[in-house]
């Protein structure tokens, strides 16, 4: 069970292309690539290690770039670490997707302004976000949410990792 993000660039309902240059040049600069594997596009360092964040692998991922599809990327077990947040608030403004929360409250978060209110169907559960501080702050009460329920539903202890 993990709290999930998903990045996508869409219009109304009509998933779009995002700038696949921005995508590169972003990975490019912080030593990454996408390969890929079983789960789909999986991010590695240049010795094709996985993604590490805050020293911890990470499940961060995102399709090829050489795909012909709409580019789309998300992450599976999310810890919103301020590391992990400005990594997803620093991508996903580059590549200019908008963050899809399935646990909801809010459901969708705009970095950057990538995207014009009519881009988005929903606007009553819409956040938009200027920094990776204000994408934390966003998301950090679905995620004290999630994490009770989550403790509740597996029998952890509350607060044990």
């Amino acid at each position: 069970m993990g709290f999930s993000l998903h990045f996508m660039r869409v219009t109304k309902d009509v998933q779009l292309d995002v700038d696949r240059a921005a995508v590169a040049a972003f990975l490019d600069q912080h030593g990454l690539r996408v390969v890929e594997s079983p789960y789909g596009g999986e991010i590695v360092d240049r010795d094709d290690r996985a993604l590490t964040i805050d020293g911890a692998f990470s499940d961060l991922h995102l399709d090829s770039l050489e795909q012909s599809d709409p580019l789309s990327g998300g992450i599976f077990h999310a810890t919103l670490s301020p590391a992990e947040c400005a990594f997803v608030y620093d991508l996903c403004a580059a590549a200019g997707f908008l963050i899809v929360n399935p646990q909801g409250d809010p459901t969708f978060l705009v970095p950057q302004r990538n995207h014009e209110p009519d881009d988005v169907s929903e606007l009553e559960d819409v956040v938009w976000v200027d920094s990776a501080e204000e994408l934390a702050r966003a998301l950090t009460g679905g995620f004290q949410a999630f994490r009770e329920f989550r403790d509740r539903v597996t029998g952890r202890a509350a607060g044990a990792e």
